[in-house]
């Protein structure tokens, strides 16, 4: 009993070694590709210089969840509310003007702003609302701004540019 190939015995032939070769390109990792957020690496490290430059400068006031009252917390906001807007100037100011990259941090500092008028706000209804409470804005993808900076944060492993924790 001779083997004979037939057009079928080849095909199927033909059909397993191509799954096999996909399946051993897959679990490669050649079809990988970044994070569209993913940024150039020297452009991560300016940024995350700039965001420790705001930790260090948040460091000099008072932090708002160490504030006895309303009154004292929304004043410590009024004096760090600027301190985050040159932030966010200075990243607008710096950002890439053209590319994903340049998409990527209009989306990011369009966070950072929503969040800033976040704080504004927050500081406002201390004055006026008895309990009032920090409302954070949903960006564009549907969480908090504050989550969408951290996970652009995390994409990039820039760990100083997460929202800074000072609001209380």
């Amino acid at each position: 009993m001779g083997m004979t190939w037939s057009v079928g015995r080849v095909l199927i032939v033909v059909a397993v070694l191509g799954m096999v070769a996909f399946w051993a390109w897959i679990f490669s990792g050649a079809p990988a590709r970044y994070n569209a957020d993913y940024l150039d690496r020297a452009y991560a490290a300016e940024l995350e210089q700039r965001c420790e430059q705001l930790r260090d400068e948040l460091a000099t006031y008072p932090n708002a969840i160490d504030a006895v009252d309303q009154d004292e917390r929304a004043d410590i906001l009024d004096d760090t509310n600027p301190v985050v807007a040159a932030f966010i100037d200075d990243l607008d100011a710096g950002a890439p003007t053209s590319g994903d990259a340049a998409t990527s941090m209009e989306g990011w500092i369009a966070d950072w702003r929503t969040y800033l008028a976040n704080r504004e706000d927050y500081a406002d209804r201390l004055r006026t609302e008895e309990n009032a409470q920090l409302l954070l804005d949903r960006s564009p993808l549907g969480d908090s701004v504050d989550k969408t900076i951290q996970v652009f944060a995390q994409v990039n492993e820039i760990e100083a540019c997460e929202t800074p924790g000072d609001v209380g």
